[in-house]
């Protein structure tokens, strides 16, 4: 239910048989904004605007969270402090359901249903203040992409080609919220955001798209307000749950171009697989530190397993909570995501889908690897990576029968406490591999590299310590 009123809010009783979780909001009339002293307020609405897109917003939220029962009541007409201005109710049959879909008719209901505020204050008013976010308007669509379709490269047809694009992002972090402002701007038609994240303080300094007073809210739902206050003309299509081999499909299927804005290499390897297999374009960027890479995967082209056979360990790299991270780095390789989307869409420019781009932003360096098709790469039919699992060992105890190789280098430390070979990685012998063996470095990431490499010569019967000596007490 959606009403508008103009009488005091009572705060009824919910009652629902089939719920177990109830969440109430009440937004009352504060004493002050902006550090000036409030008198009172005022709400002005549209009523049949109003109530139609009231209507289609409760009708989503509960369609979208799986709510049993929702209540949106907003007062019009002059309010005095302390009285309520909007009082939302939520059922559902779990609690995590129903602050999410509370949480999430707040945020909408001030960009979507065309509700005017004017806050009186001693020295005067605010004037009327508009919902957050314009009404679609072809007049101001055309403003809005002028200077972009002065350019020859693309003109009236590249825009209509634009706005019939579908791009999904896939993590609105710190590449994913540079790129998105750029693909909203640009005039793409359709972005779906897929992050099942909060936002976290840590995350503000590179993820400028959210402010200080979101934190702990919803990533994708926070990017889909400002993509909407930014252009309002843009459709957003929300996803706030992680990627995974049960839904990878159908979300690359409905999308032109996927933009891998993760630092999982596993959902990596899902994206590049997917995208094969639908014969969907993947742009994908990682980020470390200072320096960051980019490459695109085209239906026809070398595809990331080609470059990568074997799947790195989860924690070869840290991530930028274990190691730091620029915040200048993530906002540099997202503009080069958009504008590896915009050129394949317009046609200006040649895409990186047979190069990997390297960037320095230590030294301002950049490097372009060549990257070519691996014959008989599984990736490029659409298949995973051989598991991890496959190439790594939980314990020496596993294996007790094993040879134990070190490779770490002699000036390492500490020695191994257990029977073993000592061969560096600088100067590794194959032939101390007699039998099947276990290698060993300090935290498994060498170690896996080298199985891998062991593996794809024949040696069959290698496996990797995971964690090495670092999470095993064999020092």
């Amino acid at each position: 239910m959606f009403l508008l009123t103009d009488k005091p809010i009572q705060i009824p009783a919910q009652d629902h048989g089939g719920a177990g979780g109830f969440v109430t909001f009440e937004g009352k009339v504060r004493n002050h904004a902006d550090g000036r002293a409030v008198h009172r307020l005022e709400y002005e609405a549209y009523p049949e605007l109003a109530q139609n897109e009231g209507d289609k917003l409760v009708a989503e939220a509960i369609a979208r969270f799986a709510l049993l029962a929702v209540s949106v009541i907003h007062r019009v007409g002059v309010m005095e402090i302390g009285e309520t201005a909007v009082l939302i109710q939520v059922a559902s049959a779990h609690r995590r359901e129903a602050f999410a879909g509370c949480e999430w008719i707040i945020d909408q209901l001030k960009i979507r249903v065309p509700i005017w505020k004017k806050e009186t204050y001693q020295e005067g008013d605010s004037g009327w203040i508009g919902a957050d976010v314009l009404a679609p308007d072809e007049t101001f669509n055309s403003l809005f992409t002028t200077r972009q379709r002065t350019l020859e490269e693309v003109g009236d047809n590249g825009q209509e080609k634009l706005r019939n694009s579908r791009v999904l992002l896939v993590g609105v972090g710190g590449l994913g919220s540079a790129s998105l402002p750029y693909l909203v701007g640009a005039g793409v038609g359709t972005l779906g955001l897929v992050d099942s994240d909060s936002i976290d303080p840590t995350n503000l300094h590179r993820q400028v798209i959210y402010q200080a007073q979101d934190a702990g809210r919803s990533k994708v739902e926070r990017a889909a307000a400002f993509s909407k206050r930014l252009n309002p003309g843009v459709t957003i299509e929300t996803f706030p749950y992680q990627l995974d081999e049960s839904n990878v499909d159908s979300l690359v299927q409905a999308y032109d171009w996927i933009v891998d804005g993760t630092d999982s290499l596993a959902i990596k390897s899902l994206l590049n697989a997917a995208c094969r297999r639908h014969r969907k374009i993947l742009v994908s960027a990682s980020v470390h530190r200072f320096e960051g890479q980019i490459l695109t995967v085209t239906p026809d082209g070398p595809c990331l397993q080609c470059l990568f056979p074997e799947p790195p360990p989860e924690k070869c790299v840290g991530t930028c909570a274990e190691t730091g991270i620029l915040g200048v780095v993530p906002g540099l390789l997202g503009l080069l995501q958009a504008n590896e989307v915009l050129k394949g869409i317009l046609g200006y420019g040649e895409l990186l889908s047979e190069s990997m781009l390297l960037v320095d932003l230590r030294t301002g360096e950049t490097t372009s690897l060549r990257r070519s098709k691996r014959a008989g790469c599984p990736g490029c039919a659409g298949q995973l990576p051989s598991s991890t699992e496959d190439l790594e060992v939980n314990s020496l105890q596993d294996c007790p029968e094993y040879l134990v190789v070190d490779i770490r280098e002699f000036d390492e430390l500490p020695e191994l406490s257990i029977p073993h070979i000592r061969t560096p990685l600088s100067t590794f012998n194959r032939s101390v591999l007699t039998r099947p063996a276990v290698l060993i470095c300090a935290s498994g990431a060498r170690s896996y590299r080298l199985v891998a490499q062991l593996r794809a010569e024949g040696f069959n019967e290698i496996f990797s310590l995971r964690g090495g000596v670092m999470e095993h007490s064999i020092a």
